[in-house]
């Protein structure tokens, strides 16, 4: 919110040099200028305080254009020479907000084991496909890539795009993107592996973590910008920051107002704490779908966040998914398949569920539609109602197909 106040200060100091010039002298209005540098110089050190200790200092500046937010990228050498980057960016009309890049992470646990689709069945997702399978839809999975050529993928990923290094390729040399991938879409009836949620869905992969699963969040903006830009109809992100900025909240308004379901990771930080998990952004930002994690015996993963941001829950504890060969995440994972826990895992099976529903719905759908019927179709756990831990509840896909 700091950056944000800080862009209203900025204007209306602007608007009282316009006065201080039509009715003072050349002294008070140089005065008056003065104290309008001052407020830039202020604003811009608030914004430069956030920077993250050890990160590089790039500045993200992120503007207004007729065709939705741009997001553009400086990294400085010094601390000087960002903030004179930062008062740039805050003097120029198109600005919507100046912010420092934060450090994006996978919300991956590390406990790794096999087991079977115990979702899947949960779901009852055989009588879920009676009615629809996703055909038509198109869900990106903006993560670290997805590697298309699995046995388990194939015509079922489409061309996507590299944000990492821009002309690349958005294969994955990590396995976390493909997991996710392989929650949602993986190819049911092949004799081969798993079946994904929305079987007959497609995935948009964007690339905007490397092999090591990191990021930022200036990079996290610009792919759902593009992924919206892309034929998108759900995007699923997850990952995660504990940092909200101008660029993440307008990328995510921007997927917003071209009718794109956006869903993202509470986060796996636990409730642990006094005054209970730190923010989850983009979880946090308005509108998105905020997704817990369960085990298979129902009960609410230790490791999932809790929060205000936190709208449903699903499966996330011991997913078996689709992996490319020797990840880079230490996991100990086979070539092909790997079980993996957290809510990354369970933040696919709600995309899923949301492209079920899309196709369901047909034209004309709404994702404000879609959204509401998902949390309105909860199966309700915990605490009676809605709570912070598990929100409205466990997605089901069949109330959810059925409430139309």
């Amino acid at each position: 919110m700091r950056n944000a106040f800080g862009q209203i200060m900025v204007s209306v100091a602007l608007g009282a040099t316009l006065v201080a010039a039509s009715t003072s002298s050349a002294g008070a209005s140089d005065d008056v200028l003065s104290r309008l540098d001052r407020t830039l110089q202020q604003t811009a050190a608030g914004i430069l305080a956030a920077a993250t200790p050890g990160a590089p200092l790039k500045v993200v500046t992120t503007s207004r254009t007729s065709a939705g937010p741009k997001i553009s990228t400086s990294t400085a050498s010094t601390r000087s020479s960002a903030l004179k980057l930062i008062v740039a960016g805050l003097a120029k009309k198109s600005t919507i907000g100046v912010d420092m890049a934060h450090p994006v992470q996978i919300d991956v646990s590390k406990d790794t084991y096999r087991s079977k689709q115990w979702a899947l069945s949960r779901f009852g997702a055989e009588t879920a496909w009676k009615t629809t399978s996703g055909r038509g839809v198109v869900v990106a999975v903006v993560d670290t890539g997805v590697r298309a050529a699995h046995p388990d993928l194939r015509g079922q990923v489409l061309k996507g795009y590299d944000v990492v290094s821009p002309g690349g390729s958005a294969d994955d040399a990590n396995g976390h993107g493909t997991h996710v991938a392989g929650i949602i879409a993986a190819v049911a009836g092949n004799r081969k592996g798993i079946a994904g949620l929305a079987r007959h869905a497609k995935i948009l992969p964007v690339r905007v973590l490397d092999g090591s699963g990191s990021g930022d969040t200036a990079g996290v903006a610009r792919g759902i910008v593009w992924a919206t830009d892309h034929g998108a109809d759900v995007i699923n992100l997850s990952l995660g920051s504990r940092w909200s900025d101008s660029a993440g909240r307008a990328a995510v308004e921007y997927a917003q107002s071209k009718n794109v379901v956006v869903v993202a990771a509470a986060g796996n930080t636990s409730c642990a704490f006094l005054f209970g998990s730190p923010t989850a952004y983009p979880a946090a930002y308005p509108g998105v779908i905020g997704v817990g994690a369960i085990n298979s015996d129902g009960s609410t993963a230790s490791y999932s966040s809790c929060g205000s941001w936190v709208d449903v829950v699903a499966p996330g504890s011991g997913i078996i998914s689709t992996m490319v060969q020797a990840p880079d995440q230490s996991l100990n994972c086979p070539p092909t398949y790997c079980t993996l826990s957290g809510t990354s895992m369970a933040t696919p099976y709600a995309a899923a569920a949301a492209a079920l529903e899309i196709a369901h719905l047909g034209r004309g759908w709404r994702a404000s539609t879609v959204s509401s019927l998902m949390l309105s179709t909860a199966d309700d756990v915990g605490s009676r109602g809605y709570d912070s831990r598990t929100g409205n509840g466990v997605i089901n896909p069949r109330r959810m197909l059925a409430a139309r």
